[in-house]
């Protein structure tokens, strides 16, 4: 997986911009505390048949929502 990035995203509920690294999937507004989530395109985790051993278990659950 390469280096992550920041991506800034406006939280849906007061619009305050908050970093999100492109390995997250979401966080916690720093203004409102509600969840910010970070859109998603497709990636090589969805479609590559060793993602799983590329990135580790842990991490390919953690991204995959458990699955």
């Amino acid at each position: 997986m390469k280096d992550p990035t920041i991506e800034l995203v406006p939280c849906p509920n007061c619009g305050t911009e908050n970093e999100i690294f492109t390995d997250e999937n979401s966080v916690l507004c720093e203004s409102c505390g509600k969840i910010v989530l970070r859109s998603q395109d497709p990636s090589c985790i969805d479609w590559c048949k060793y993602a799983k051993e590329c990135i580790g278990e842990e991490k390919y659950k953690e991204l995959k929502g458990g699955k």
